[in-house]
């Protein structure tokens, strides 16, 4: 399972080490390659925006990052964390945030075996 936790309000160093943020930068937090770019307001469903940003990125480079995001969170041990939500790929929660979509990404490509019962 791929999980995404709320960031707000985890400054200690070690906790933030064991989360993968998946932002823009803010609070200390460095900006990741798949932040949702859009930002919402009364003029634009930004998850719906970011959806389509992603699907229209280059098959190769997001191959590559969903790879590196994969290895970043140790095969899906380690959650995503954004400023939005509490969630787990898969779940049934309304998405409401882009790292619920790369978590489902994530998911989606790797864990044809259900996460952690991988040999």
């Amino acid at each position: 399972m791929i999980r995404v936790v709320n960031v707000r309000g985890v400054n200690a160093p070690e906790a933030r080490a064991g989360i993968v943020y998946v932002g823009r930068a803010f609070a200390g937090w460095p900006a990741h390659p798949l932040a949702n770019p859009y930002r919402p307001g009364p003029e634009l469903d930004a998850l719906t925006a970011y959806r389509a940003w992603v699907e229209d990125m280059h098959p190769d480079r997001l191959s590559a990052l969903l790879d590196e995001l994969w290895a970043a969170t140790g095969e899906g041990t380690r959650p995503l964390g954004c400023w939005c939500v509490n969630a787990t790929a898969g779940d049934g929660s309304r998405e409401v945030c882009h790292a619920q979509v790369l978590a489902e990404l994530l998911r989606e490509r790797y864990c044809c075996v259900p996460c952690g019962e991988r040999g």
